[in-house]
Formats: C-alpha cells, sequence, structure tokens
C-alpha cells in the first residue's frame, strides 16, 4: 500500500506498480544518466539506456490522470567529443512506443559548468520535455507569471491581439485577457534559475542536484494545490520539498539508502525549521 507523503527506499519500477491507474496529477524527475557517476549510483550504458527507462516510462503513463503532466530532466552527454543521442531517440520512443503525447521541450538556463573543453563551450543548460496522456492537462499560467514592466503594461493597453490572419497559429493576448491580467507576464519555455547548492548544504550530499525553483515552477503551472507528485528517483528529496512548498502531495522513490536517508533528513528539517533549499 502506498502512502502519500512518503519516500520508498525501493526501486522505482517495484514501486510504481503498487500505485493504482490514473492516481498521479505530475510526474517530475531527473533519471540517472547513462555511463554517468558510477560511484555514486547504479546506472547503464547508453546503449540499453532506453531499453530499461522505456519499462519505467510505461508504467508513469499507466499511473498519470488523463489530465496530468510527466516532465522529464535529461540532458546526454558527451563521449569522445561528440554529444550521444540517446536521449533525443528516447524522447521519440516515449512518444511512439510508450504512446506519451509531447507537448514541448524546456530549456533551463543553470550557471554554466566552469572549465575548458575542446571544441565545445560550457554547459549552461538542459531540457526538460513535458509529456502528457490526454488531451488537455491541468494549466495554471498565471500562477508562474511575473509583474509585467511598465512599458509593457502601456503597450497592451494599447492594442491587443486576436487569432492570426496568416493561418501561423500564432495569436497573441486577447483584449479581456489583457485587460484581466495586464500587470502579469506569462514566462517562455525559457527558464532562467540558477543552481544554489553549496558545500554546506545537505543537498550537496547528493552528486547530482537541481534548484527546488524548477520542481516548483512546473508544480505550480500544471497542477492544482492538494494534487499528487510523483518523482521515481528522487534523490535528495527536492521534489518533495517543492511539493510541501506548494501545498501538494508527494510520493517519491529511491533505491540507494545514503540518498533515502538524506532526503528524509532534508524533509525533516523543511518541515520543523521552515522553508529551506
Amino acid at each position: 500500500m502506498i502512502e502519500l507523503n512518503k519516500i520508498y527506499n525501493e526501486d522505482c519500477l517495484k514501486g510504481l506498480k503498487k500505485l493504482p491507474d490514473e492516481s498521479i496529477d505530475v510526474v517530475f524527475t531527473s533519471p540517472p544518466y547513462a555511463d554517468r557517476r558510477k560511484n555514486s549510483y547504479e546506472g547503464c550504458h547508453h546503449t540499453v539506456y532506453n531499453e530499461w527507462f522505456v519499462e519505467i516510462a510505461k508504467e508513469i503513463k499507466r499511473i498519470l490522470k488523463p489530465t496530468g503532466s510527466f516532465f522529464l530532466n535529461l540532458k546526454p552527454h558527451c563521449e569522445k567529443g561528440e554529444r550521444l543521442l540517446y536521449v533525443y531517440e528516447l524522447v521519440i520512443k516515449l512518444r511512439n512506443k510508450v504512446g506519451f503525447k509531447f507537448v514541448d521541450e524546456f530549456s533551463w538556463t543553470k550557471n554554466g559548468v566552469p572549465g575548458r573543453f575542446v571544441g565545445r563551450f560550457k554547459n549552461a543548460f538542459e531540457p526538460v520535455f513535458h509529456f502528457k496522456v490526454g488531451d488537455k492537462v491541468t494549466f495554471n499560467p498565471y500562477e508562474v507569471a511575473e509583474p509585467m514592466k511598465e512599458e509593457s503594461i502601456a503597450r497592451a493597453n494599447r492594442k491587443a491581439s486576436g487569432e492570426s490572419e496568416n493561418g501561423s497559429g500564432f495569436a497573441g493576448m486577447r483584449r479581456n485577457e489583457t485587460m484581466q491580467n495586464k500587470k502579469l507576464a506569462l514566462p517562455s519555455n525559457h527558464i532562467h534559475i540558477p543552481q544554489k547548492s553549496n558545500q554546506f548544504a545537505l543537498q550537496s550530499k547528493h552528486p547530482a542536484v537541481f534548484p527546488v525553483e524548477l520542481p516548483e515552477f512546473f508544480i505550480k503551472a500544471f497542477s492544482n494545490e492538494n494534487d499528487v507528485v510523483l518523482d521515481p528517483f528522487i534523490g535528495s528529496g527536492t521534489t518533495a520539498i517543492a511539493a510541501i512548498n506548494t501545498n501538494r502531495n508527494y510520493i517519491g522513490f529511491e533505491l540507494e539508502e545514503e540518498y533515502y536517508d538524506l532526503a528524509n533528513e532534508r524533509i525533516k528539517n523543511h518541515t520543523t525549521y521552515g522553508r529551506l533549499q
């Protein structure tokens, strides 16, 4: 029996099979990268990575509600000076083999990895792929809107565009929407969130972390309060903390006992001492 607001120390595929159909509102995860950090947790070679992940994705699709969203943060690594293609192949498999609908690709801009690289520049972004199962998803765009600049407000008051006339499918803000939300600007699919972990934070004990604001963005925009958020590779517990911060329920799976303990310690400190990173 899977309970809400709990992390389970077990393989996520086994754990996912215990969840009922259409029971999860949002899945946000950053799974282990192929061939990376072998000294920290188990992984698999990039040639068999997609075969491994597709079985997990089938369970994610089964448990996701028709209005739910699945967000996958995964970037292919480089080998011998070449960016590998297994992540792009996985995106296609998730659509064509598993049956997800591919909604969009977000670009998360973060701090660039320091150093000099042969034939390429430092890495300062990661993709977040958005999938759905139904025709519509829960979508609350103004939950992640930001105050609009004064010049933008003035421009919006002067002109509001409707449906395009050239067949492009692009439509600007309609007049009613502009007047109602004229002080808020919707974000794009290019997200700027710096990585803030340091050697003094509990989160730093995990080798692969992301800022809590990253899952918070997607949770707020694509779910409602009291919905259920799942992270099948919850690591240091960041997705759970993002769910707590946004008044959602969470479920997490973490196979490595060290990181399972770390996640629970972070959540305990978070709920005891208030909002922590």
